[in-house]
């Protein structure tokens, strides 16, 4: 369909990144159509020689401009280099040159998004569970600590484990436009449902959803954490006071956006709400809005005011909300549930074992008793014959294979994926 060595570079700027990894386009088997937008349309897709189902994102590039395309190259060298159990995998990328569309394979994510979650919960005139919701924010917070600060959370001994302050890194990525349409849901076992009555059964359980911060469309990676940004970009509603007003802005405005996330979780709307973009723009500039419902702690209250908070200087970093006590617990929490899940599987995985044990046993067992069968039939033709005063010929085949054939034993020494 297209020949990379044929294509001039000029054309096509995404051959000049030689780091993120490219595909053949015959490999997958294309299935239905999970979302469209402006960009062009989202698709599930099956990578046929590993069976795996992922996500290609389908983006027209005919019509871009040369810094809109560079916006595109730098989304995919984000997510290539992003690479993190909360953030949405990128696996490669490939393009077709006559239709001028570039494919993004990425991670499919089969509980849908956490605007979806928001909207279930409201049809169903409901409150999120609180202990849902702070699962929720502390992993957007580590996956928010990996682009900010370019480093992985190391994991908790207890809750009480006090963190070291992270060094200031390269390369660091402010998402810029997180709001709960680019938050995507899985399970833990990333296993596709085909049923639909398990599928709709599934989908309405959130207790133990993994988070996948995804959609790094408008990303910017900064040379060090000293700089600031000042592109006019992101989503109104969950936009923050600083990029409103087009002044410099650094991580802190991913907080912003991501405590009007946990808000809206919460009360089931967003913070601010007008009927006009001025009106809106006044809005968040003021930074008031009204306390969560009475549903839920004070202290996921007092959390989300301080980072919905108007002055940069008293807004909390991604490492400052991680020392919260409630978010070590809430992490803490995660770990043991992984932790518990780790063990049942490897339970069922003992257990399958066990059964092929005594299968083979069985079948072992089985042989056995027909060899011996054969031994003793083959013995008592013999001492027939010598009894009629047959002549002494060759031993029967039979009683060869009794003593010759080494029936290997059952497998006792089994490798498992936890060992």
């Amino acid at each position: 369909m297209y020949n990379r060595r044929q294509i001039p570079n000029e054309y096509h700027p995404f051959l000049r990144q030689p780091s993120i990894p490219t595909s053949t386009i015959n490999e997958y088997q294309v299935q239905e159509e999970i979302g469209r937008g402006s960009f062009g349309a989202v698709r599930k897709v099956v990578h046929l020689p590993t069976k795996k189902v992922m996500v290609r994102k389908e983006i027209k590039y005919g019509h871009m401009n040369s810094k809109e395309r560079q916006q595109l190259i730098a989304e995919c060298t984000i997510l290539s280099q992003l690479k993190h159990e909360n953030i949405v995998e990128f696996y490669n990328w490939d393009f077709n040159e006559q239709q001028e569309v570039l494919f993004l394979y990425m991670e499919y994510c089969s509980r849908g998004d956490l605007g979806q979650m928001i909207k279930h919960y409201k049809q169903e005139h409901k409150y999120i569970p609180e202990k849902i919701i702070w699962g929720i924010l502390a992993q957007l917070l580590m996956a928010l600590y990996k682009c900010h600060y370019g480093d992985d959370l190391p994991s908790l001994t207890t809750m009480y484990d006090r963190m070291k302050p992270p060094t200031k890194g390269k390369n660091i990525v402010i998402h810029r436009d997180l709001k709960p349409g680019n938050i995507f849901l899985s399970n833990e076992d990333q296993t596709d449902i085909s049923d639909n009555k398990i599928r709709d059964k599934r989908s309405m359980d959130y207790s133990q959803v993994v988070v996948k911060l995804g959609d790094f469309g408008l990303a910017k990676s900064l040379e060090a954490s000293i700089q600031f940004a000042t592109t006019y970009v992101g989503t109104p509603y969950y936009m923050s006071p600083e990029v409103l007003m087009d002044q410099p802005y650094s991580p802190l405005s991913d907080i912003w956006s991501l405590g009007c996330v946990i808000f809206e979780m919460c009360s089931l709307h967003p913070p601010f709400q007008a009927k006009n973009y001025l009106e809106l723009q006044n809005k968040i500039k003021q930074g008031n809005f009204e306390k969560i419902p009475e549903y839920y702690s004070g202290g996921l209250n007092l959390m989300i005011h301080s980072m919905v908070d108007v002055n940069l200087k008293t807004r909390p970093s991604t490492f400052e909300l991680l020392q919260d006590i409630q978010i070590r617990t809430a992490r803490k929490s995660l770990q043991l549930e992984r932790f518990e899940r780790n063990l049942l599987d490897y339970e069922n995985e003992l257990v399958n074992i066990e059964k092929i044990l005594e299968k083979q046993a069985l079948e072992y067992e089985r042989e056995v008793s027909q060899l011996k069968e054969q031994f003793v039939q083959a013995v008592e033709e013999r001492v027939h014959e010598v009894v009629k005063g047959k002549k002494m010929g060759k031993v029967p085949e039979a009683i060869h294979r009794y003593y010759d054939k080494r029936l290997p034993g059952p497998a006792y020494h089994w490798q498992t994926r936890y060992r």
